[in-house]
């Protein structure tokens, strides 16, 4: 069932892209910064809900206003100690957006993204030399706010703030990241 969502959407993608002027540009960029976990840590003697995490992104603008990114991103790994049993959580997914930008000045501009992110998420627990660890593969809605701020036509600095659920075996939770970093267009 997914794999025909997957389908159509690069049918639809291609569609869109066949039909597009001669003003489309492609970028290319990478950011880093943190993602913070929306979890509760109650009960633990030893808890951490933030990491580094990254994105490394791809895009292409349609037109003036509208294009397309897709990304691989890696949302860091936190960590809780709940009675003597380590635990941690990581995940890292692809995803691909519907981009809205506007532009203010020749340097600032925002942009919106919407899109679907695949996430593969990996749990770990640990007590001793006892260790047990799952994953699980879950597709979910990812939407993204950031701003622009343009040095020269082709090369940009990027901020960046996107929230994405991702599922866990037995539950989910929903993930805040904030990223800065540097896109090129060519």
């Amino acid at each position: 069932m997914f794999n025909k969502k997957i389908i159509a959407a690069a049918v639809a993608l291609s569609a869109l892209l066949t039909g597009t002027t001669a003003n489309a540009q492609m970028y290319a960029g990478a950011t880093v910064g943190q993602a913070r976990w929306n979890m509760d840590c109650a009960g633990t003697s030893n808890c951490k809900t933030n990491d580094t995490s990254f994105n490394i992104l791809g895009g292409y603008n349609l037109n003036t206003n509208w294009g397309v990114e897709a990304s691989y991103y890696n949302l860091g790994t936190v960590k809780a100690t709940v009675y003597g049993v380590a635990a941690e959580m990581k995940a890292t997914g692809v995803d691909l957006s519907g981009v809205y930008r506007t532009q203010f000045n020749s340097n600032w501009g925002m942009f919106t993204k919407l899109g679907l992110a695949y996430s593969k998420a990996e749990a770990t627990a640990a007590l001793g030399n006892v260790r047990a660890s799952t994953n699980k593969n879950s597709a979910q809605l990812v939407a993204s706010v950031g701003a622009t701020y343009s040095f020269t036509p082709n090369l940009a600095a990027r901020a960046e703030i996107s929230s994405r659920k991702v599922e866990f075996v037995g539950g989910d939770g929903n993930i805040t990241n904030f990223n800065i970093g540097l896109q090129a267009a060519f």
